[in-house]
């Protein structure tokens, strides 16, 4: 475990926590919670993350994920019930209570989308594609090095002619266009919004996560959960599985009444 923002000590924000009224968790899974995988159906939860999690939201944490993954896919991956998600980089709200919402789509994005999928399953890398709501994503994090340099390729081909409001972004281990308007940081936000009083960290790996980093309130915590460190907007750095579990079990500890 290691300080990233010497103003931001991981000491200080269990302090809060502990005399907190309100707590709110907020976490990634891929890379964050679960390891990646070759196929990105097999990912699951590392060992002894369950039910450190299922101790948390008995101690009355709110917890919410906000993720890349279709919400109703990570519902079924998760060892809990009335979590609030945000699927698809915000796209999707699963409530606690079941709703699921959409963010609308313009039908010519909708369109573009549709068409940027078939050219790459064209091109025979239908393996390495992944759509969600409002998303086209490459996943190249396990192809051989010729087959990553014709993703590569055909990312930056298809990325020259964006339609207005589709972003095309990378992440670690691939690239994805997606309709603007919602991030990861919009969704911390949105919690935001509704918990101004709460406590609360997120947990993310990648790049897409830095939008979350950023929306966080001032007393709020962003924790990088990756094996090697990258250049973060987040304040704690941890090394999964072992530092996690570190700290979730601090996060226990401070919680308890």
């Amino acid at each position: 475990m290691k300080t990233l923002d010497p103003a931001r000590p991981p000491e200080p924000f269990f302090e809060m926590l502990r005399a907190a009224r309100e707590r709110l968790l907020v976490l990634d899974y891929d890379g964050t919670l679960a390891p990646f995988t070759p196929r990105r159906e097999d990912a699951t939860l590392y060992p002894g993350i369950a039910p450190l999690l299922v101790g948390i939201q008995q101690q009355g944490t709110r917890i919410a994920f906000v993720t890349g993954r279709p919400a109703a896919d990570l519902a079924a991956r998760i060892p809990l019930q009335g979590v609030e998600i945000f699927g698809a980089h915000g796209q999707e709200h699963l409530a606690p209570c079941g709703h699921l919402t959409r963010a609308a789509l313009a039908p010519s994005s909708q369109q573009w989308l549709d068409a940027s999928a078939a050219r790459i399953k064209a091109a025979g890398f239908e393996h390495a594609l992944e759509r969600k709501y409002g998303t086209v994503a490459i996943h190249w994090r396990h192809e051989q090095p010729d087959g990553r340099v014709r993703l590569e390729e055909l990312a930056c081909d298809i990325a020259r002619k964006l339609p207005a409001d589709v972003r095309g972004l990378a992440f670690d281990g691939g690239y994805e266009f997606r309709v603007s308007g919602r991030d990861k940081g919009t969704a911390v936000a949105d919690l935001v919004a509704r918990h101004p009083q709460a406590i609360m960290a997120y947990l993310g790996d990648d790049l897409t996560d830095e939008d979350a980093f950023t929306a966080l309130p001032p007393a709020g915590l962003g924790v990088l959960v990756r094996e090697r460190l990258r250049d973060t907007r987040a304040h704690l750095w941890l090394r999964p599985p072992d530092e996690l579990h570190a700290f979730l079990k601090s996060w226990i500890t401070a919680a308890k009444p």
